[in-house]
């Protein structure tokens, strides 16, 4: 059996590992009672809690139930990173499981590789692709979560609305979004109102609210709520619009898609040709290939192709991405 392939069997197998032992755990979601059941669990450890330090307790995060370990990745700024991306991810899991579990991908691959008497260059390489893997899950899912919020924005504004025109409160118009609707713009709206209701004020709220939700649509919706709040104005009116805008621009990006969907599958069609061709070339010609990988020159030129194929495809999607 080729060199390659003997590498493609180990790197699947490793890939196997970490789907069943952390892929699979980490997709099932949280809710929004569980987030703020954990500070409240770390609060009744307190035994005379102030207001104080009970807004300071929903201000931070919490990376480890060691404490050692919750200090000293609170002084890591990518154990923070971390932390902010699976609050966003409403994923059930703490920074330090997400670190371990990251790392353990690295050294399950790099030690699957070496078992098998593979180059430690190529044990390294694919070690670090596994130890990305998660992180690049992870983000995929934060993705996906805010353009299904950015989609359910527009009736949650609508609901917030008419219930102000209805005569509620503003907080109960959120709250009966956070009821009513589903995740992810329900949850956030839960997490939302309890935070407030703990005593953590409106302004921090709605930084956190802002931070979890990283769109230009909700730093609107929050300048709408602190100016109505300071100098009063039509608050319904502005949601109103602000969900007519965002509708507008759902529709305008669907129109550009269907325009440009010739284009784009070529593209992809033009980038997938390398790839197929050089798996073809593996399994047709496994010796010739086998020279090349073992020759100098013949990794340079790997390498160099692979370079290119990534630099094309990051030019072929600035060609064909247009932000709105």
């Amino acid at each position: 059996m080729s060199l390659f392939l003997i590498a493609i069997f180990v790197f699947l197998a490793a890939m196997s590992l970490i789907v069943i032992i952390f892929l699979l755990p980490m997709a099932v979601q949280d809710t929004a009672q569980a987030r703020i059941k954990r500070r409240l669990t770390t609060i009744g450890r307190m035994s005379y809690a102030s207001k104080s330090e009970i807004q300071n307790l929903l201000k931070t995060s919490i990376y480890s139930d060691v404490p050692w370990i919750n200090t000293f990745l609170s002084k890591i700024r990518v154990a923070q990173k971390i932390d902010l991306h699976l609050e966003k991810a409403n994923v059930d899991m703490s920074p330090s499981v997400f670190l371990l579990c990251s790392g353990g991908a690295f050294a399950v691959t790099f030690f699957m590789f070496t078992l098998v008497g593979k180059p430690l260059w190529m044990a390294v390489l694919f070690g670090s692709i596994a130890l990305m893997i998660p992180y690049c899950y992870l983000k995929y899912i934060i993705w996906k979560r805010l353009r299904k919020f950015l989609e359910q924005m527009p009736d949650g504004l609508d609901m917030i609305s008419q219930s102000l025109q209805a005569g509620l409160g503003l907080t109960q118009a959120m709250v009966y979004v956070a009821r009513e609707m589903p995740d992810p713009i329900g949850t956030e709206f839960s997490v939302f109102i309890e935070e407030v209701n703990l005593g953590l004020p409106l302004n921090d709220a709605l930084k956190k609210f802002e931070e979890r939700m990283s769109l230009a649509e909700v730093r609107l919706f929050n300048t709408a709520l602190l100016v109505q709040r300071e100098i009063g104005g039509s608050l319904a009116e502005l949601l109103t619009k602000l969900a007519n805008i965002i509708r507008d621009r759902f529709r305008i990006e669907r129109l550009i898609k269907s325009l440009t969907a010739q284009n784009r599958m070529s593209a992809w069609t033009v980038s997938s040709i390398p790839p197929f061709l050089a798996v073809f070339m593996f399994i047709r010609e496994p010796e010739m290939m086998n020279e090349m990988l073992v020759h100098p020159g013949g990794r340079a030129m790997l390498a160099t192709a692979l370079v290119l194929e990534v630099l094309g495809i990051l030019v072929f999607r600035k060609f064909i991405k247009i932000h709105i």
